[in-house]
């Protein structure tokens, strides 16, 4: 199973943004170390991989925002290390297209949605996501519901304090806890790309106290469906938590300025 489906971040929380601050993030700005969310500190082996866990990490638990550019002198700041395997680690994401260059100064950012391919990514999302909780229970065992339980009691306590970071992290680590309960690491290693687009994006789904709330009952039905075994249930409460949080996107995206045109995830197999 990859480490990155481990929880290994602090979380740094902030609070609510308004809308027209929400649509502000999706515009490219510079980063420095100081931009960039707390990160921790990498020891000297395998930098390489680690840097790249730390980063995809980021990326799926919402800690770094759309439109958020990543410099490579401010990366290697924040994790204490040269510039060398965060070089590598960056190009690895760019390649996977988790990353999107500037086409003017090469500058690396998180890439913003359209809403063709938000539409996209949802279709694709219910079906994996779908099935990984459709196995999960299945084969979930009484340790791993009960993790369950405990992720969605925190997630729940998140959106009541209305702390959206907060919650980001915590909805990362809910369904990261139901998905590996599914006992399918290929599954899993399938859902993550899809997570690298749509972490970004979790706090601006759901920007104040009443949204974080409404999500709530749904993630309880996960859970509930998991205790009673019921894969149809379970598959069908998460295809509607990731179909309602969408719905929420849609109108945000289109409201946006259109997103910059941005490089094939699998460089030449469409082509």
């Amino acid at each position: 199973m990859p480490a990155f489906w481990h929880d290994k971040f602090q979380m740094s929380h902030v609070t609510c943004q308004n809308s027209e601050a929400r649509l502000s993030v999706m515009k490219r700005v510079p980063a420095s170390a100081a931009d960039l969310p707390a990160m921790p500190v990498l020891d000297r082996m395998t930098l390489d991989r680690q840097a790249y866990r730390v980063v995809r990490e980021a990326l799926m638990s919402g800690r770094l925002r759309p439109g958020q550019a990543i410099t490579l002198r401010g990366l290697a700041e924040a994790l204490g290390v040269s510039r060398q395997p965060v070089g590598a680690a960056l190009t690895r994401l760019e390649t996977e297209g988790a990353l999107l260059a500037s086409p003017v100064s090469g500058r690396l950012y998180v890439p913003s949605l359209t809403p063709a391919e938000l539409q996209e990514l949802l279709e694709i999302r219910v079906h994996l996501e779908g099935l990984a909780a459709r196995k999960a229970a299945r084969l979930i065992t009484p340790e791993e519901l009960e993790d369950v339980r405990a992720r969605c009691r925190v997630l729940e306590a998140e959106a009541d304090a209305a702390d959206c970071r907060g919650y980001a992290m915590a909805n990362w680590a809910f369904h990261a806890a139901v998905y590996r309960s599914s006992h399918s690491p290929m599954l899993c290693s399938a859902i993550e790309p899809f997570w690298l687009r749509i972490g970004p994006y979790v706090e601006l789904m759901m920007p104040d106290r009443a949204s974080l709330m409404a999500s709530i009952p749904t993630h309880w039905q996960v859970v509930d469906a998991l205790a009673r075994r019921d894969e149809a249930e379970a598959e069908a409460a998460i295809a509607r938590d990731l179909s309602e949080s969408a719905h929420a996107l849609m109108a945000l995206l289109r409201a946006a300025p259109p997103a910059p045109s941005r490089p094939r995830a699998l460089p030449g197999l469409l082509d």
